[in-house]
């Protein structure tokens, strides 16, 4: 797995913003919804696999209910290095 999306269900509006921010569009927008009635973001398993970390989503996101986590290589030594890049907690920190 390359890259994790995070989406906090109770956070999102479903206003589908991250569903067109996407550039391969694995986003879309679910059938159930949460505790505050809106219909939420989702990312199947399969397309999770397909996700490289770009983090369009989360900058988009207004609601910042996104976290993207992702593996990149190091361009040097060719090694894999865990940097999470966490960019809703680079905007502003979370409320609850």
């Amino acid at each position: 797995m390359f890259a994790r999306l995070d989406i906090d269900e109770s956070r999102c509006k479903g206003c589908g913003l991250c569903t067109v921010a996407c550039p391969r569009m694995l986003l879309k927008l679910g059938e159930e919804t949460n505790e505050n009635g809106y219909v939420h973001a989702v990312i199947t398993a399969q397309d999770q696999e397909k996700c490289v970390g770009c983090a369009m989503c989360a900058g988009m996101c207004p609601a910042i209910a996104i976290d993207v986590y992702s593996r990149q290589r190091n361009e040097f030594t060719g090694k894999l290095n865990r940097s999470f890049v966490i960019y809703s907690r680079m905007v502003s920190p979370r409320i609850k």
